[in-house]
C-alpha cells in the first residue's frame, strides 16, 4: 500500500492546481481516512504477531487471527476508495474523450469488484495460514491493480492536457481569423512576418498532437511487474512533459503574432 500512497501524490502533483473539485476531494478524503486506517490495522496486526510468537497461547493466536481479518479487509477497503477517488476524477475531467470513458469506467469497476470479493472474503478466514494465503492472492493481483491505477491516472492527466490544447486552438483559429481581416491592409514585410509566425504555429501543434497521440496508444501498454510499469509511468511522463512545452511554445507564438498584428 506504499506504492499506492506514492501512486497518489504523483498524480497529485500532475493535475494543474485547483483542478480538485468537491466530489474527488471527498472522496480523496475519504481515501487519506481509509489509508490511516489500514496503516493502525498493520500496526495492531503486528504486534499481535509479536505477543503470539512470544506467548504462543490460544488467545494470543486468536488476537492475531482476529487482526489479520481486520487488516486484509482494511486493506481492500483503503484500495477500493482510490478507485473510489478516480472515479471522481474521470467525471471531473474536462477534456476526457468521451469513446474512451467507458474503457477507463469499466477498469475501475472490475477492481472494485475484486476488492469487494476481497472485504466480503476477510471475516470468514479460519486460520493464519488461511490469510497468508488470502494475503499472498492480494500481492499477485497487485500487478494488475497496479496497471489498472497507472493507466487511469495517465488517461486523466492527458484528459486535462487536451483540454488545455483545445483552449489553445480554440485561440489560434481567432489568430488566423484576424491575420486574414489584416491581410489587405498590412505591408509585405509585416504580412510575411505572420505568415512566419503562422507556420511556426501550425508546426508546434503538429507536433504537440503527435506526442498526444502517441501518449494515448502508450497508456494501455502500462503492464507487466512493477519495474516495467514503472520504467513505462515514467516514460509516459517524459512525452507529458514534452507535449507541455510544445503548448507553452505555441503560445508563445501567439502572443508574436498578437504583437506583430499590432505594429507595422
Amino acid at each position: 500500500m506504499n506504492l499506492v500512497l506514492a501512486l497518489l501524490l504523483a498524480f497529485l502533483a500532475l493535475t494543474q492546481p485547483g483542478t480538485i473539485q468537491a466530489t474527488s476531494q471527498q472522496a480523496y478524503q475519504d481515501y487519506q481516512f481509509q489509508f490511516d486506517q489500514y496503516r493502525q490495522r498493520h500496526a495492531e496486526f503486528q504486534i499481535a504477531v509479536t505477543q503470539y510468537k512470544q506467548f504462543n497461547s490460544l488467545a494470543s493466536q486468536q488476537d492475531a487471527l482476529d487482526k489479520a481479518k481486520l487488516l486484509l479487509a482494511q486493506r481492500s477497503n483503503a484500495a477500493k476508495t482510490f478507485f473510489l477517488f478516480l472515479n471522481e476524477k474521470l467525471s471531473e475531467n474536462p477534456g476526457f474523450v468521451t469513446s474512451e470513458l467507458s474503457i477507463y469506467r469499466a477498469i475501475i469497476t472490475n477492481q472494485i469488484a475484486y476488492l469487494d470479493q476481497n472485504i466480503v472474503l476477510a471475516p470468514s478466514i479460519a486460520s493464519l495460514d488461511d490469510a497468508e494465503r488470502v494475503s499472498e492472492e492480494f500481492v499477485k493481483n497487485y500487478e494488475t491493480m497496479q496497471a489498472a491505477y497507472r493507466q487511469t491516472i495517465a488517461a486523466i492527466e492527458l484528459g486535462y492536457l487536451n483540454y488545455f490544447a483545445k483552449k489553445f486552438d480554440d485561440l489560434a483559429v481567432n489568430a488566423q481569423a484576424l491575420i486574414t481581416a489584416a491581410r489587405s491592409e498590412s505591408s509585405p514585410q509585416k504580412q510575411a512576418v505572420l505568415d512566419r509566425w503562422l507556420l511556426a504555429l501550425s508546426n508546434k501543434h503538429s507536433l504537440y498532437q503527435q506526442k498526444s497521440n502517441t501518449i494515448r496508444a502508450s497508456i494501455p501498454k502500462i503492464t507487466g511487474d512493477v519495474r516495467q510499469q514503472d520504467r513505462l509511468f515514467l516514460q509516459l511522463q517524459t512525452s507529458f512533459g514534452a507535449a507541455k512545452q510544445d503548448l507553452v511554445e505555441a503560445s508563445s507564438y501567439l502572443k508574436e503574432i498578437e504583437t506583430a498584428l499590432k505594429y507595422e
